[in-house]
């Protein structure tokens, strides 16, 4: 193989000159153009470098900042904050009962859910003489918060180990409401003793953290009884009744993906959630829903932290789309547990909850424990935050006076063991030795 350089040829005078390829040495030319090929690579490696490199590490930096410390991102970013675009006015009734000669006769709509509030607590095991813990202020808000404004027949609190403290006396020994149509007395407590799940399924998988007996437990006491489950940390805004979500026989609330770089406002799905947490369940007696959830634990796993309490009723709904009625991520659990939520309820004045139209806010204890331990009738007002804005609503009248009073007096504590019964002005309730327990 030939080689060419270049040589001119013409007269002396430089006329006439014409261009002449001539040959060159195969050694020589291979070495010429080894050399020029080198060159052209690592000239273009360097236009690439120049040209790309600073916008991709860029990128790459704003993913790692974004995805750690998404600040960027509002709490009100993904869909206009309006009670128009969160919640219809209302639910639609069953309809009207109604008969005709040529279909026969229309089956009687069902009776309401009964407005029956359950918390389930206090499964945590005990060391051996451990008392039950103390139950915390934001607990007893929450509880109040249900007691205000959705005005139940009946709290049915079902615990393993009860809990003590002022705070529990306060709910426990609570007098309830006023019933303004038959003027009984409703809303009080019932301390129901919670059974120990060891175990689920035919296949017996075990079961043992309590988040996770908690789950199951308030399944089956929603199936054989019926009514409205709560987390000890939801705070209820508004009344569930006056949208009719007591007539549906299953109620539950999207909870929507924490946003990312990558899943940044407008870009999530809304019909496309994590699932639907099970931290507010309004569910009628024997729902069959609840028997699909339930009958999923055939197939549970206890390193799965969401799967069946979150991920698994959204698999069942799309299945199973007639057996439950589902509100968006605002009715209950917004704004998210994700940091950036977190520092917005908590830290600063940004969310409006009374602007917003939900119907509850779940307060995402275990994110937000650093903030809600140091609430009492004190702090809760010292402290001003969207969250103690809205909890400010569910502090009794006095009760700071009272609450310091008791601080003083505690040495005056009725002696229950003794079975003395008498008025604690502190707490300005009845007290007794016996423990007030309901089996179911």
């Amino acid at each position: 193989m030939s080689v060419f350089r270049d040589s001119w040829l013409g007269g002396e005078n430089g006329s006439g000159r014409e261009y002449v390829p001539m040959a060159m040495t195969g050694r020589e030319g291979r070495s010429q153009a080894s050399s020029a090929s080198s060159h052209g690579t690592r000239s273009y490696y360097r236009f690439i470098a120049a040209r790309f490199l600073p916008s991709l590490f860029i990128l790459v930096l704003g993913i790692l900042i974004g995805i750690n410390h998404p600040l960027y991102l509002s709490i009100y970013s993904r869909r206009p904050l309006n009670s128009f675009s969160l919640l219809p006015s209302s639910l639609p009734p069953s309809p009207p009962t109604t008969s005709s000669t040529l279909l026969g006769e229309l089956p009687q709509p069902q009776e309401d859910i009964p407005n029956l509030v359950h918390y389930v607590y206090g499964l945590a095991p005990l060391a051996e003489g451990e008392e039950g813990e103390e139950f915390p202020y934001f607990a007893y808000l929450a509880i109040r918060s249900a007691m205000v404004n959705l005005k139940p027949d009946e709290i049915w609190f079902h615990c393993i180990h009860e809990p003590r403290g002022y705070w529990w006396d306060r709910i426990k020994y609570y007098e309830g409401h006023v019933d303004p149509i038959t003027s009984e007395r409703r809303g009080m407590v019932k301390v129901k003793k919670a059974r120990d799940v060891e175990w689920i399924g035919k296949d017996k998988r075990p079961v043992t953290h309590f988040a996770h007996k908690a789950d199951i437990i308030r399944l089956e006491v929603l199936r054989d009884y019926g009514g409205i489950y709560l987390d000890i940390d939801t705070f209820v805004l508004r009344s569930f009744s006056a949208y009719n979500l007591l007539r549906h026989d299953v109620v539950l609330g999207m909870e929507a993906h924490g946003l990312t770089f990558l899943r940044g406002p407008g870009g999530d799905d809304e019909m496309q959630p994590k699932g639907l947490c099970n931290a507010v369940i309004i569910a009628r007696q024997g729902a069959e829903f609840l028997n699909r959830w339930l009958s999923s634990y055939e197939w549970f796993r206890g390193d799965r932290w969401t799967e069946h309490s979150v991920e698994m009723p959204w698999t069942l709904a799309k299945m199973y789309p007639t057996l439950l009625t589902i509100l968006s991520e605002r009715a209950f659990f917004w704004p998210l547990w994700t940091d950036d939520h977190i520092h917005a309820v908590y830290e600063t004045i940004e969310y409006d909850f009374e602007q917003s139209g939900q119907l509850a806010y779940h307060a995402w204890e275990s994110k937000a424990r650093p903030f809600l331990s140091v609430l009492d009738p004190t702090t809760i007002h010292q402290i001003d935050t969207s969250f103690t804005r809205m909890a400010r609503r569910f502090v009794e009248n006095d009760e700071e006076r009272r609450w310091k009073a008791h601080k003083e007096n505690e040495d005056h504590k009725v002696d229950k063991d003794k079975g003395i019964v008498e008025w604690d002005d502190s707490i300005g309730i009845k007290r007794g030795s016996k423990d007030r327990w309901s089996q179911s």
